[in-house]
């Protein structure tokens, strides 16, 4: 098993499908990665959508908050590499192909991407344009496209379970102690703008732009919650 797939879900019906079937449509050796879906205490059909889609597995993670469902999807990924992506983001068919050549190169241990937000709305230019360049000047990644050796998220004591929001963040500094990152500019996955078509984006934003200021000035967030992001 070369890539471990991991989405964290909470309440995904809507767009948990879609994200799924170009999972399961990676051009990609089936044998050669596996897909698990943590349900984070979905109330909708989240969990039985995943269930229906051969090839995904499903674990449960009862404690409430995204980074304690990627530690779970962790503990559960049998694979050499470790990739990260969200319920409401399609990757492109060649999503792996891309980062397994990256890690072909021995000192690279985290690979991440862009994400282009649809449908395109005035709110979610500014937040595109921040992912892209600050993942090509500073290597950093959004959990909805990153990847990590295994043997390097061990190293790492895997995620920082007071670190819910910006955990993504949190993994590509602690990861570059240990290695190279690596940005692929040519391999964006398509995410959804949800977050930014209300007035709660503005909130978003700003609770972001507060907790990376203060990670990297402190090591720690000041937010754990993203707040509600669905529309």
């Amino acid at each position: 098993m070369k890539f471990s797939v991991i989405i964290p879900a909470y309440n995904e019906e809507k767009l948990l499908p879609k994200c799924l079937a170009s999972l399961v449509d990676l051009d990609y050796d089936k044998s050669d990665y596996e897909i698990i879906l943590v349900n984070n205490n979905s109330q909708d059909k989240t969990k039985q959508i995943a269930l229906g889609f051969n090839g995904v597995k499903v674990v449960d993670e009862p404690k409430q908050g995204n980074v304690f469902a990627l530690i779970k999807g962790c503990q559960a990924a049998r694979g050499e590499v470790l990739a990260f992506t969200d319920a409401d983001t399609q990757v492109p068919k060649d999503w792996l192909k891309k980062f397994a050549k990256a890690y072909e190169d021995k000192k690279v241990v985290c690979v991440g991407g862009p994400g282009k937000h649809r449908p395109v709305i005035l709110g979610s230019i500014l937040p595109e344009l921040v992912i892209y360049f600050g993942g090509w000047l500073f290597k950093l990644s959004s959990c909805f496209n990153i990847s990590v050796r295994k043997s390097v998220y061990n190293k790492l004591g895997g995620f920082d379970p007071k670190i819910n929001f910006h955990q993504d963040v949190y993994l590509a500094t602690q990861a570059k102690k240990h290695g190279q990152f690596k940005f692929l500019l040519n391999n964006p996955v398509i995410t959804s703008s949800r977050r930014y078509g209300n007035p709660r984006g503005v909130i978003y934003v700003l609770k972001s732009a507060v907790n990376l200021l203060s990670f990297f000035l402190f090591r720690k967030t000041l937010f754990f919650d993203f707040g509600n992001v669905r529309n």
